[in-house]
């Protein structure tokens, strides 16, 4: 895995971390005070915020489990080459 993956990859979990933790603080205030709607309006950018986080990981790890799947598949393929190479 390369260093832009994994960069992407543990941004997206933290953004993902970040968006939890914003739809829980938000549905312990959802059902109270003035600010019900701003409130009910939060929790729904933070929702669809942890979803594409979520699926942004996801995505990241299924590409490069894929890269890695080829680039096993490709080395099994090739000939065994021990000792000299004929011409």
């Amino acid at each position: 895995m390369g260093r832009r993956a994994i960069v992407l990859f543990w941004g997206a979990v933290a953004a993902a971390v970040f968006f939890l933790g914003s739809v829980w603080t938000t549905a312990g205030r959802l059902g109270s005070g003035p600010h019900t709607l701003a409130n009910a309006a939060v929790m729904g950018i933070a929702v669809i915020g942890f979803a594409a986080a979520v699926l942004v990981a996801g995505r990241i790890v299924f590409v490069v489990g894929r890269a890695q799947r080829r680039a096993r598949l490709t080395r099994s393929r090739e000939p065994i080459r021990m000792g000299r190479q004929e011409v």
